[in-house]
């Protein structure tokens, strides 16, 4: 699939300023598997610390900028859905990292762009071509290659199948800010936040906060870098640029994080993860190109 495909999307100062700060969202999300495999803290304290830090954060931002966060009541229902999606979409994953590894975690997540291709079809009403089918295929193919022993009632299996399930979830997430940009966005990004540490707040009676020091410096580094400005980023790229463009530098995601496990959690890179992860990333991008190459050539 050429890539000139890509040509066809304007290309301005504006443009270029989105695509770096894609990439460095995707550089600092990609610390997260890492992150919370070597803390190894409750996924429900987690999200929680992490999105109360966001919360904070832009509630700071939003009275030194004197702009009001909270959102027209009629649109409570779409912010209480944008904030329900990416709670369960980060319990999943978080709750992958934990039970198989970091980068099997991220492997299963970046199915993402096989499940936006689907939910383009559904929610576009695009009916996918059969090459988008079979791009769909092999990235679930892939997503059974990296484990040689997929086995349901083993830990690494069921963590690998969360990662595809919050794959899924954070596919719905850029389609859902594309569908109601007409709320302010620092709004639309607290209120996702907002509702978020509301659900994961209902599992804190539980949680054990009796962690050790460097655990509290992890949460506190993925709070504020990975989710109060890589999110806010991420946000506002998904919402502004080509999705196209923001889901093949999404595939970033999977070496960055297969490189910080290796580097820093020692963590072996076997030929079937390779292989399951390159599997995963070329049909996925072969998909979004092919669906580009339909949009720009398709009439008006």
């Amino acid at each position: 699939m050429p890539l000139t495909y890509l040509i066809n999307i304007p290309m301005n100062t504006s443009s270029i300023r989105l695509i770096l700060l894609a990439v460095l969202s995707v550089f600092l999300m990609a610390l997260v598997p890492v992150t919370i495999k070597y803390i190894q803290v409750d996924p429900w304290l987690i999200g929680a610390f992490r999105l109360a830090i966001s919360v904070l954060g832009l509630v700071l931002l939003a009275a030194l900028l004197k702009k009001p966060l909270i959102a027209k009541r009629e649109n409570w229902g779409i912010i209480f859905l944008l904030g329900l999606v990416f709670a369960v979409h980060w319990l999943t994953y978080f709750y992958s990292i934990q039970l198989s590894t970091a980068s099997i975690a991220a492997i299963g997540v970046s199915t993402f762009g096989a499940h936006l291709l689907l939910l383009g079809w559904f929610v576009h009403k695009q009916p996918p071509h059969w090459i988008e089918i079979l791009c769909v295929f092999m990235a679930f193919v892939g997503v059974y290659i990296v484990l040689p022993d997929f086995d349901v009632s083993q830990d690494m299996t069921i963590g690998l199948i969360l990662g595809v399930i919050s794959g899924f979830l954070y596919a719905l997430l850029p389609l859902m800010h594309q569908k109601y940009r007409h709320i302010n966005g620092q709004r639309r990004t607290f209120g996702q936040f907002f509702v978020a540490l509301l659900i994961f707040s209902l599992g804190l009676p539980k949680v054990d906060f009796d962690i050790p020091r460097d655990a509290w410096i992890g949460l506190f580094l993925l709070a504020t870098f990975s989710t109060l400005i890589a999110h806010s980023l991420w946000i506002k790229v998904t919402t502004e640029l080509n999705h196209v463009l923001t889901s093949i530098i999404y595939y970033l995601y999977v070496p960055i994080a297969m490189s910080f496990s290796f580097f820093f959690l020692n963590e072996e890179v076997t030929f079937n993860k390779a292989l399951g992860a390159g599997v995963i990333i070329v049909a996925n991008i072969i998909g979004i190109l092919h669906r580009l190459r339909f949009e720009t050539t398709s009439p008006r």
